[in-house]
């Protein structure tokens, strides 16, 4: 089990902070692919984050903000498959105090049970079936969480990359070039 988080930890060092830290770029460039990946990550659109993100990316180019595209294709995978059906679940309980139906879910297993029951499908219907059933709530819920998750890693980002910038320039990194 040791060895297993290690694994994890030195994946999500080598693939996640370090591109964040050693990016050419400046630090709101880099924060903004950020926070466009968090954004899409927390938000029940697996199969459409990429093109999301590619939208998300563009708008900002023609508006003059520019991000990092690799930074938003990275960080969206804080919805993955370990994560996508406990992070649902906490959007459609979301969703559904949102609309004024709090109280009429059927808890974690059947919730499960919902994405279970239409495996056999074809993908369409499979995405009709589990619409269906929870569509409303889940997308509606999901909206603070992409908001919040999308501001508060902007500015984290922001953050790291300047101090980073800041000890690099004054060579109190190891290993800082210039």
């Amino acid at each position: 089990m040791h060895g297993q988080w290690e694994s994890l930890r030195r994946l999500v060092r080598y693939r996640l902070l370090i591109p964040v830290l050693r990016s050419a770029h400046g630090p709101e460039y880099t924060a903004r692919g950020v926070a466009n990946g968090v954004f899409w990550g927390l938000t029940p659109t697996v199969g459409f984050q990429s093109l999301e993100i590619l939208a998300t990316w563009s708008i900002g180019r023609l508006a003059g903000r520019e991000s990092s595209l690799l930074q938003a294709m990275i960080w969206v995978w804080v919805n993955n498959p370990v994560t996508m059906i406990p992070m649902y679940y906490v959007f459609y309980l979301t969703g559904l105090r949102m609309v004024g139906q709090a109280g009429s879910g059927a808890g974690y297993d059947a919730f499960v049970q919902i994405w279970a029951g239409n495996a056999q499908l074809d993908w369409s219907a499979r995405l009709l079936g589990i619409f269906r059933a929870i569509g409303v709530p889940i997308f509606a819920g999901c909206v603070p969480y992409a908001t919040i998750g999308a501001a508060v890693s902007y500015w984290w980002a922001l953050g790291v990359v300047r101090k980073r910038k800041l000890r690099v320039r004054h060579g109190r990194f190891a290993g800082a070039q210039p």
